[in-house]
C-alpha cells in the first residue's frame, strides 16, 4: 500500500486490484459470465511494465492479448493512406486495450505506444481460448461487441484458412457457368420429353419405352448432380493475407493456387462477351511478382468490385507495413536519445543446452537411436530435422508403384523354388545338382537388386525447405549413376501451387506442389507428396516469413542511415551555429 500510494504521488495514478476487477466486469465481452467463470479468467492475468516510449503493439502485429492499464498514460496511433499514423486518442488508466485481436484472433488495426512508464495486466488470448475449450459454457455466456461479429460469424470459411485471417470476399463461378455446364441435363430431359409427343407415344408406350425414359431421367439427374457439385466445389476468396483459387473435380482433381496480398501487382477485368457485360460478370487477372506467377478468378460476379477490394487491402497492408516502420524509427530514435533501454532477452547458453543432452537416460538414448534407425530403413513422409529444416519424401504410394512389380516377380521366383525343392525332385537335381545353379541364382539376384533398387530409388529422393531456401534433391541407388541437387532461394519464389490429380491420390491425399521461381528453368517441383495443400501452407508460410524478415533487415539498414544522416546534421548544426533546414 505504501508503495502504491508513493507512486500515486508521483502523479501517477495506480488502480487498485478491485477496480481493475470491476472495469473487467463491466467489459462487454465478460458482462455475462458468471461469478465462477470470470474468477477462473482472473486466474489468467499477468502483468507487464513498460518504459517511457515504449511499443506495445504495431499496426498488422500479431500480438493478441486482451490489456488494461493500471498505472502511467499510453496513446493510439491508426495508419492512414498517406502514410502517416496520427495519435488518434491517449489512454488513461483503467481502459482495455487490443478488444478486438483478443476476441478475433486478427491483427491488430492500431498502434499503442506508452508516453510514460506505465504497468499493464493482460490476459494471454492463448491460455483464454485454452480455458474456453475446458469449459464450454464461457463460450456461450460471452457478449461480443458488434464491431467483432463479422469476424466471429465467418470462422473457417475454408479448410485452409489461418487462425485470425479474416475472409474479404469468398465466392464462386457466376450462376451462367452453371446453367450453361448443363446441356447435356437439358438435351436429356428433351429426349425424355420428346417420348410423350403423339406421332411418337405409341412407340414408347411399351415396357421398352419407359425403361428408355428412366434410363433418360436417370441421365439428366446424374448430370445435373454432377455439374452442381463441380460449381460448388471450386471457389475463390480474398482475404486480408492472401488470394486464393481452389479447382476441384470430384475424386479426380485438386488444386490450390494462392498469393500473398503484398506480393500482387497489378488486377486486369476481363470481359469476354456481351453477355458477361450484360451479367456484370467477368475474369480477374491477378497479376503478382512474375510473368508466370497468375492468378485467375474466372466468371466471377462484379469483377470491378473485387478488384478494387484487392488493391485496397494491398494498399492496407502498404499501410500497415509504413505505421511499422515509422514505430520503428521512434524507437531507434528514442534508444538513441537514451529515452528507453530495453534489455535483451537472457538466453541458455549452448553448452548447457548440450550438457542436457549428454544428461539424457540411457533408455531415452536409446529410444532415440530405434527411431533414427527407422527413419533411415522406413523414411517418414516429412521429417522435421533441425528447428528450421523440413524434409519431404515422395508418398508410399509412389514406393508401391515403383516395387510392385519387382515383388511380384520375386514372390513368384520363391514360390517356384519352393515347389521345385519339396515337389520336383527330378527338376531339383536339375536345377540345383548341375551348373545351372548359377543362371537360378543369378536370376534371384537380378530379382532382388531390382527391388532394392527400387526402393532406394524412391528412398533417396528429398525435398528440402529451410529459413531461406528451397532444395529439390535426387539421388540414385548407391550414388552409382550420380546425383542432382537443385537449390533456389525463397527471395526467388514467385508463387506456389498444390495439385492433385486421380481418384487413389485423391483418396490418400497426394500430390504435387510446384513452386515457380525466376530464371530459365524456373520451376520445382514437390512430386508426389503427402498433403500436398499442407505443403503448399508450410512453404507460403516460410516464404512470407522468409520476405518479412528481409524487408526488416533492409528497413533497419534504412533506419540507422537515417539516423546517421540526423547525427551528421545535428554535429553541423552545433558546429556552423546555423539555423535549421527548411
Amino acid at each position: 500500500m505504501a508503495q502504491e500510494a508513493g507512486n500515486a504521488t508521483n502523479g501517477q495514478a495506480l488502480l487498485t486490484p478491485d477496480a481493475i476487477m470491476r472495469r473487467l466486469r463491466e467489459f462487454t465481452l465478460f458482462s455475462r459470465l458468471t461469478d465462477e467463470e470470470f474468477k477462473a479468467v482472473l486466474r489468467l492475468m499477468r502483468a507487464r511494465a513498460m518504459n517511457e516510449g515504449q511499443i506495445l503493439t504495431v499496426a498488422g502485429a500479431e500480438d493478441t492479448n486482451l490489456y488494461i492499464l493500471r498505472r502511467g498514460k499510453m496513446l493510439i496511433r491508426a495508419p492512414e493512406k498517406d502514410g502517416k499514423d496520427p495519435i488518434i486518442r491517449f489512454v488513461q488508466p483503467g481502459e482495455i486495450l487490443n478488444e478486438l485481436p483478443f476476441i478475433t484472433g486478427h491483427p491488430s488495426e492500431v498502434t499503442i505506444e506508452a508516453v510514460t512508464s506505465a504497468q499493464l495486466w493482460y490476459i494471454p488470448r492463448g491460455e483464454f481460448q485454452q480455458l474456453m475449450a475446458r469449459e464450454g459454457d464461457i463460450r456461450e455466456h460471452l457478449t461480443y461487441p458488434s464491431e467483432a461479429e463479422k469476424y466471429i460469424k465467418q470462422r473457417q470459411r475454408f479448410d485452409t484458412q489461418r487462425p485470425g485471417e479474416l475472409v474479404l470476399w469468398f465466392g464462386r463461378k457466376h450462376w451462367w457457368v452453371l446453367l450453361q455446364s448443363q446441356w447435356f441435363t437439358a438435351l436429356m430431359l428433351t429426349f425424355a420429353g420428346a417420348t410423350f409427343l403423339p406421332p411418337v407415344r405409341p412407340i414408347f408406350s411399351g415396357p421398352f419405352g419407359l425403361a428408355l425414359v428412366g434410363a433418360l431421367l436417370f441421365a439428366a439427374f446424374a448430370s445435373f448432380l454432377w455439374f452442381l457439385i463441380d460449381w460448388w466445389n471450386d471457389y475463390y476468396v480474398v482475404t486480408d493475407q492472401r488470394v486464393i483459387h481452389r479447382e476441384r473435380i470430384l475424386l479426380i482433381y485438386d488444386s490450390q493456387d494462392e498469393a500473398p496480398i503484398s506480393s500482387v501487382q497489378k488486377v486486369t477485368v476481363e470481359r469476354p462477351n456481351f453477355i458477361s457485360t450484360v451479367l456484370d460478370a467477368g475474369t480477374l487477372l491477378i497479376e503478382t511478382l512474375g510473368a508466370r506467377a497468375d492468378i485467375r478468378f474466372e466468371w466471377v460476379a462484379e469483377p470491378n468490385r473485387i478488384s478494387k477490394l484487392i488493391l485496397d487491402q494491398q494498399a492496407r497492408a502498404q499501410v500497415e507495413f509504413a505505421a511499422t516502420e515509422r514505430a520503428k524509427v521512434r524507437s531507434e530514435l528514442r534508444r538513441e536519445m537514451e529515452v528507453v533501454t530495453e534489455p535483451l532477452p537472457a538466453s541458455a547458453p549452448a553448452s548447457q543446452a548440450n550438457q542436457r543432452e549428454q544428461l539424457l537416460p540411457f533408455v531415452r538414448r536409446v529410444g532415440i537411436g530405434l527411431a533414427n534407425l527407422r527413419n533411415e530403413v522406413l523414411p517418414r513422409m516429412r521429417l522435421v530435422r533441425a528447428p528450421d529444416t523440413i524434409v519431404y519424401r515422395k508418398h508410399w504410394l509412389a514406393l508401391v508403384g515403383a516395387t510392385i512389380a519387382p515383388f511380384l516377380l520375386l514372390l513368384l521366383y520363391l514360390a517356384v523354388m519352393a515347389f521345385v525343392w519339396f515337389s520336383a525332385s527330378s527338376l531339383r537335381r536339375l536345377l540345383f545338382e548341375t551348373p545351372a545353379v548359377v543362371v537360378v541364382a543369378l536370376l534371384g539376384f537380378i530379382l532382388s537388386f531390382w527391388l532394392v533398387w527400387q526402393y532406394e530409388d524412391w528412398r533417396n529422393d528429398l525435398y528440402m525447405l529451410t529459413t531461406d531456401r528451397l532444395i529439390e534433391y535426387k539421388r540414385t541407388p548407391f550414388g552409382l549413376l550420380g546425383t542432382s541437387q537443385r537449390t533456389a532461394s525463397l527471395a526467388n519464389v514467385q508463387n506456389v501451387t498444390a495439385v492433385t490429380k486421380g481418384f487413389v491420390d485423391n483418396l490418400f491425399n497426394v500430390g504435387d506442389v510446384a513452386i515457380r521461381t525466376g530464371g530459365v528453368d524456373n520451376e520445382l517441383n514437390f512430386a508426389r507428396v503427402w498433403n500436398p495443400r499442407g505443403v503448399q501452407r508450410e512453404l507460403v508460410t516460410r516464404l512470407e516469413a522468409y520476405r518479412a524478415a528481409q524487408r526488416d533487415k533492409e528497413a533497419a539498414r534504412r533506419r540507422r542511415e537515417f539516423i546517421e544522416w540526423i547525427g551528421i546534421y545535428d554535429e553541423l548544426t552545433r558546429i556552423h551555429e546555423r539555423r535549421p533546414l527548411r
